[in-house]
């Protein structure tokens, strides 16, 4: 079974405008890692002059009416939708009632711990699961089914924020016309520079 992450096709549209106020903050007593949950509305300003289905920045994800209908529409399980609080730079943007549908997504679907595409742990810490090293993956990452609940859209236990979809999303999303959307194979991810150096 293929799964994909999520990505956005641009990554210049949205400015993070939550602050250190709005997060719950979490200290691991064994490693010392950081786990941070947002305790009110995510605050962005958006940049673009028309709005996309899909905004993605640190551990964040934003869609549209498109694909909100979408998932809904299909049933699809594994996620929650809040609201969001926008800025805008230009007060003309404010005219596009597509602004007002965005929402934040939130997978509530779980897939185990992160592993590479031999299906090998990614090291991290028993307590809190935070990566021991610096995530560096050059040939692809794999999912533990025995760990996965089965949910359409999750989260790694260890990877929060980047939202994982099954290939039963894909193919619906895939061949729908959404905008600034970018799938990425599991199996084909990589975030290590040196493979661009080969």
């Amino acid at each position: 079974m293929n799964f994909y992450l999520l990505k956005e096709k641009s990554g210049t549209n949205v400015l993070f405008k939550t602050t250190g106020e709005d997060y719950n903050r979490r200290k691991c007593g064994k490693c010392g890692g950081v786990q941070s949950i947002i305790k009110n509305p995510l605050k962005v300003q958006l940049r673009d002059d028309k709005t996309s289905d899909f905004y993605k920045m640190i551990g964040n994800n934003i869609i549209g009416s498109g694909i909100q209908d979408i998932l809904i529409r299909h049933n699809f399980k594994g996620f929650k939708l809040s609201p969001i609080e926008i800025e805008v730079k230009n007060e003309e943007r404010l005219l596009d009632k597509e602004l007002l549908n965005l929402t934040r997504i939130e997978a509530i679907g779980k897939g185990g711990f992160l592993q590479d595409h031999l299906g090998n742990k990614v090291p991290h810490c028993d307590n809190c699961g935070t990566f021991l090293n610096i995530l560096r993956i050059s040939e692809g990452l794999s999912v533990d089914e025995k760990e996965w609940d089965g949910s359409d859209i999750f989260y790694f236990n260890n990877w929060y924020g980047n939202l994982i979809i099954s290939e039963a999303v894909y193919n619906v999303l895939n061949e729908s016309n959404t905008q600034n959307v970018r799938f990425i194979n599991l199996r084909e991810f990589s975030n290590d520079y040196r493979r661009s150096l080969k």
